[in-house]
């Protein structure tokens, strides 16, 4: 083999150069979004590390509103009708609260690991003041219900309302 000449020597060194210029490149390119990948993770990390420490903070806190749940929170007892029971107890409460009921029907009912719900869906009628007494009767946290939908109209009587709702109740999952 014959030796390089001086301008295939240089030819040479400057592709060597290249190369080695371009694989380092590549090469801390690659290391710099492994860092930043890292560091994004070293932020979430820190982030739930944060959120963590303030659940074991209020560890108590929700301990005892987890007892208060089991002992309070209803359960739905084989063969009943929870539907019907709430509604029910809904239309008792309008009609002891002097509303009149329009119209009545059940809602949907849902099965999660976590809670069981039935709703009931109510157009009612009566005056302002006693529309809002009978929704502050009706959400009161001992009775796990809750209005989910609600729509409330002015009648041509301006102290009566039109009230168009859906009432859930929450009861303890089956076990």
């Amino acid at each position: 083999m014959r030796n390089l000449t001086k301008s295939e020597r240089r030819l040479s060194a400057f592709l060597g150069l290249s190369v080695f210029v371009m694989l380092n490149f590549y090469g801390i390119s690659y290391l710099l979004d492994e860092h930043a990948g890292l560091a994004q993770k070293i932020t979430e990390l820190q982030g739930q590390q944060r959120s963590n420490d303030l659940w074991l903070r209020e560890r108590g806190l929700w301990l005892a509103r987890k007892e208060w749940l089991d002992t309070k929170q209803p359960h739905v007892t084989t063969g009943s009708a929870a539907q019907s029971e709430l509604l029910e107890s809904l239309t008792r409460s309008a009609k002891d609260h002097a509303l009149t009921i329009d119209e009545q029907s059940f809602g949907e009912t849902k099965n999660t690991a976590d809670y069981r719900s039935v709703a009931v869906k109510l157009k009612l009628t009566g005056k302002l003041e006693d529309v809002v007494k009978w929704l502050v009767a009706v959400q009161q946290p001992e009775q796990f219900q809750a209005v989910t939908n609600f729509v409330l109209k002015s009648t041509d009587a301006p102290p009566n309302v039109n009230l168009e709702l859906e009432v859930a109740r929450w009861y303890a999952p089956n076990v």
